[in-house]
């Protein structure tokens, strides 16, 4: 694996995320994300658990901003 970096925006700010690329197939690693309420969530605390994971590059877009919104509302109909 290698290391990749690349810059995104939260809020009209910039933030630069950091690590390595994860491909099909790969054992997810464990890894911090922040949650809806910007608290830490390790992956860790799901083990076990069947994970159906999203990621946006920023809500401050519309494509992602209407993807979030699918992803939730079909989420939560499961």
């Amino acid at each position: 694996m290698h290391e990749r970096t690349g810059v995104i925006t939260f809020g009209g700010n910039p933030l630069t995320l950091v690590g390595n690329e994860v491909k099909v197939g790969d054992v997810a690693p464990d890894f911090t994300v922040f949650g809806n309420d910007l608290s830490e969530v390790r992956f860790s605390s799901y083990r076990g658990k069947i994970c159906v994971i999203s990621s946006v590059p920023s809500l401050d877009t519309p494509v992602c901003d209407i993807q979030t919104k699918r992803f939730n509302r079909e989420a939560g109909a499961l």
